[in-house]
């Protein structure tokens, strides 16, 4: 099995469990506060020499991992309606920032401003606080949050009037962008995640 697609396959991993977290927060208000800070650490990675290097290994995406294989067993396309229409618009999203050098170059520096705060308020203790997520939500609904088609999130329309949730989510989807961009950058595509599946799924064993 080519490392190639051990790295693919976290990067999708990654990718599925900010959308997974995302769904999870519009329906319920519900995520495991570790697994969000896992995915939003990913962020502030921003010179890895592989993807393991951003997650961890598979310690940081055991969530994403988990589902993915939960979606390349049956397949059943209907049962992950709502992952599936994130990751692609997710995916879409990416394809249009990587064609905006402004944007990215923004991106870049206001990320690595606000890693230096967050360093400074938590005295280089690890887990990301909640101002943090307050600041990765703002950048993400001043930058990526303009561009047309905006990523629609569908749930309970009481949790999508909390505050809190709504940081969360945006948090979230700029960390789900990253995953994407690291995706592309170790040749994964879409059309993978259709006909390559056997690969993802040996993938998935050797990781494990």
């Amino acid at each position: 099995m080519s490392t190639y697609w051990q790295e693919r396959t976290l990067a999708l991993a990654g990718l599925i469990q900010t959308v997974h977290q995302v769904s999870s927060i519009a329906r319920t208000g519900l995520l495991a506060r570790d697994s969000m800070e896992q995915s939003l650490a990913s962020i502030f990675v921003q010179n890895p020499h592989t993807v393991s290097d951003v997650y961890a290994g598979e310690r940081g995406v055991r969530t994403g991992l988990g589902a993915l294989g939960d979606m390349l067993k049956g397949f059943n396309l209907q049962d992950h309606g709502d992952l599936l229409r994130y990751m692609f618009a997710v995916i879409s999203l990416e394809r249009a920032l990587s064609a905006d050098p402004v944007m990215l170059k923004m991106l870049g520096e206001r990320i690595a401003s606000i890693e230096e705060q967050r360093l400074f308020r938590q005295q280089y203790q690890s887990g990301i606080d909640d101002a943090t997520i307050v600041e990765l939500a703002e950048l993400y609904q001043a930058t990526l949050g303009k561009i047309e088609p905006r990523i629609k999130v569908s749930g309970s329309r009481q949790q999508l009037q909390i505050p809190a949730n709504i940081n969360r989510i945006r948090a979230l989807l700029l960390a789900a962008v990253r995953a994407a961009v690291l995706w592309r950058q170790v040749g994964g595509r879409r059309w993978q995640f259709l006909i390559s599946r056997g690969r993802m799924q040996e993938a998935l064993y050797n990781i494990h």
